[in-house]
């Protein structure tokens, strides 16, 4: 865990002494689930421009008949950008791409048996930021991408289309 908040934080932290900006880190709701969303961001002082970089993973299982067939894991990590309309603002709607490693691996529970896909995917999409105090803000988006992950095992077959959801609070500085 140390290691993947170094390697998400420290790029960000490196800019900052570059150029006066924000420096943003936020925590996901797939953090309160069984899995982790970290996102990490750095927007330059008087720009609409924000860099970052995001981290998603999660497990679900899929149950049929009251018996857990397979468990789920998504994995999404990589580059984005936002484009904050008013950014000076205490909330702007904003749009965003990402360029995301996503994988996807799915293991039957009953029989063990495992099958995984990934690519590197382009995510479209916008949302909006708030702030709820001095430093503290909330951040609801919505990406898409026409990416699709395929993966198959004795239980069950997935399909899965591109479609990464951030609800997210954070701290700015």
């Amino acid at each position: 865990m140390k290691a993947l908040m170094r390697h998400l934080i420290a790029p960000a932290l490196a800019l900052a002494p570059a150029q006066a900006g924000e420096v943003s880190a936020a925590i996901g709701i797939f953090t309160l689930s069984d899995g982790l969303d970290l996102q990490v961001g750095y927007r330059p002082e008087q720009s609409r421009w924000q860099f970052g970089y995001r981290f998603v993973r999660w497990t679900e299982g899929f149950e049929f008949g009251g018996s857990k067939l397979t468990d789920t894991t998504t994995t999404k990590t990589g580059p984005l950008i936002n484009y904050y309309f008013r950014p000076e603002a205490r909330g702007s709607w904003y749009v965003g791409a990402a360029l995301l490693h996503w994988t996807q691996e799915e293991k039957s529970t009953r029989t063990g048996t495992r099958d995984k896909d990934s690519k590197l995917a382009p995510f479209l999409g916008g949302g909006y930021r708030g702030k709820l105090g001095g430093s503290v803000y909330y951040n609801l988006g919505l990406f898409l991408s026409p990416a699709e992950l395929k993966t198959s095992t004795a239980d069950s077959t997935e399909e899965t289309t591109g479609a990464d959801v951030q609800v997210q609070l954070g701290i700015a500085f």
